[in-house]
């Protein structure tokens, strides 16, 4: 017969066990994606590149920036890490985003000037400004290429080999 002092044990060694296997969702790990975004040909650097996924509630969105030959690596947690396995709509930006010194960072690390600077950026006068700069940034990427909706850019991860998303000027 067993003593009563191994029964509590067990009763809390399932729920954890079954917490476990759970995991995050069930989503999985990223897997690395890298490729290319070239514009009638030619590399397109300093592009952000977002894979979203579609339908939306079905993950999480990754996203990188190019080099100045147009490659790209993507991020969802960690930086590189890639995305989570399934089916993706991409997305192309060109011009002003959001400053990269920003990005990954804890706000407890940010000098007074940077809080300073992230307070006025999300006051109604900063957005106002953010959104007149908008306007007057020439942008070189079609406007189809940076809509979620009308996208006709879809990956699915993991991915055959490297990624080659081929932008076009004329694209509607």
């Amino acid at each position: 017969m067993r003593s009563p002092k191994r029964c509590p044990r067990l009763g809390l060694l399932l729920p954890a066990l079954l917490l476990t296997a759970a995991g995050c969702g069930g989503q999985g790990r990223p897997v690395k994606v890298e490729g290319v975004v070239t514009l009638d040909g030619h590399p397109l650097p300093g592009a952000t590149v977002t894979f979203a996924p579609d339908p939306p509630e079905s993950g999480r969105a990754a996203s990188g920036r190019t080099d100045a030959d147009g490659s790209f690596r993507l991020t969802t947690f960690q930086s590189d890490d890639g995305a989570l396995p399934g089916e993706y709509k991409v997305i192309v930006v060109a011009g002003e985003v959001p400053e990269e010194k920003f990005v990954g960072r804890d706000p407890q690390t940010f000098s007074n000037e940077e809080k300073r600077e992230q307070r006025l950026k999300m006051s109604p006068e900063g957005r106002k400004q953010a959104a007149l700069k908008k306007e007057k940034t020439p942008t070189t990427v079609p406007a189809i290429y940076r809509d979620v909706k009308r996208t006709p850019l879809k990956e699915v991860v993991p991915p055959t080999g490297k990624v080659e998303l081929a932008l076009r000027s004329g694209a509607r």
